[in-house]
């Protein structure tokens, strides 16, 4: 599932291009893509709307069109936006053909001046090409036709992923339920040492919820962990603040990692014009089960927490690591105690 890097690199490459466009219309290829409103009054509501502004809550890409509108795209495991440029068409046969191989497909996309299709990049931000074979499907969900000639694709290969159309005056129901950003100045480690108190959970397990930390998921809760050198079975609230303040330290540098990197890429993830991030090569722990750890050599070690993989050296995050000496506490100030409770 694209996290938080992976939402926000894409969501700069949407401002970069797309802010000032107009959709000239949509057109839905599976309906429960759109969770609200239903699919024809969505593309009847986005007609001739202008895309004024790209923003970023956790894992949501945000689009503030013209009308006091708000478009909400959550691309859960393999969604992903994609811009064809002008000359581009649709090429919808597939539908009278074969139903059952349109629904998983969706349309091709044809463009004559191409023996292949090569998706190019616009306006000569660089001398990239990525070429796609003939048969190789993009699972479109959804094609906003712009003004401009462009086509912005929503493709989903497994289509769990979910757009809405909201009223401006609903932003806060949209965004309901989401915690911190940890990419803003409130993140701090005090607050982080509150979120985590009376947490008897496992932190890998809490620091992937999402009602507490907004965009923060399975890699790099992983990555993090790592480089705070807490194992990921450690309760939650057994940190000390000291640990608290790698932690925390921990999260932001791993996710500004990530987004200097485009991400990472290992199945489906892709940015606007179909190129994969290069973030993996970057990563110390996740999925690098048996290789060597970067840091002392031991081998990386996978368990299982909350039915989700976890990654972790044994011996820079050791299970049996004594608690801290106890701290001032800039939340409580209570001295002789964690922050949290043990």
């Amino acid at each position: 599932m694209p996290e938080l890097p992976e939402v926000e690199y894409t969501a700069r490459q949407v401002r970069a291009v797309l802010v000032g466009a107009s959709i000239a219309e949509a057109q839905v290829f599976w309906g429960r893509s759109i969770a609200r409103p239903d699919p024809d009054t969505f593309c009847q509501e986005v007609a001739g709307r202008r895309i004024e502004g790209v923003r970023r809550r956790g894992k949501l890409l945000l689009l503030d069109l013209s009308g006091d509108y708000l478009l909400t795209i959550h691309r859960r495991m393999t969604g992903n936006l994609l811009v064809l440029s002008p000359g581009w068409r649709l090429d919808c046969q597939l539908l009278q053909q074969d139903r059952a191989s349109w629904d998983r497909l969706g349309p091709a996309f044809v463009n004559e001046s191409y023996q292949c299709r090569c998706l190019e990049k616009q306006r000569g931000e660089r001398e990239e090409t990525l070429c796609l074979l003939h048969d190789q499907p993009f699972y479109c969900r959804l094609c906003f036709t712009l003004a401009d000639g462009r086509l912005l694709l929503y493709n989903d290969l497994r289509k769990f992923g979910k757009l809405a159309l909201w009223p401006r005056t609903q932003e806060a129901e949209a965004l309901a339920g989401l915690g911190l950003e940890p990419l803003d100045p409130d993140f701090t480690s005090e607050r982080l040492a509150v979120l985590l108190q009376g947490k008897k959970r496992p932190i890998k397990q809490v620091l992937l919820e999402q009602t507490l930390i907004a965009g923060l998921g399975n890699i790099y809760a992983d990555e993090a962990l790592f480089a705070a050198a807490i194992h990921p079975l450690r309760r939650a609230d057994t940190l000390s603040f000291e640990e608290v303040v790698a932690l925390r330290q921990a999260i932001v540098a791993v996710l500004r990692l990530g987004i200097e990197h485009g991400g990472t890429s290992f199945n489906d993830y892709r940015g606007l014009w179909g190129e994969a991030g290069n973030n993996y090569a970057h990563m110390q722990v996740y999925q690098r089960t048996g290789q060597p750890c970067r840091r002392c050599g031991t081998a990386i070690q996978r368990i299982s927490i909350a039915q989700r993989s976890t990654h972790f050296c044994p011996r820079c995050q050791p299970a049996d690591r004594p608690t801290s000496q106890p701290v001032l506490s800039p939340v409580t100030g209570v001295l002789g105690r964690h922050i949290t409770e043990v």
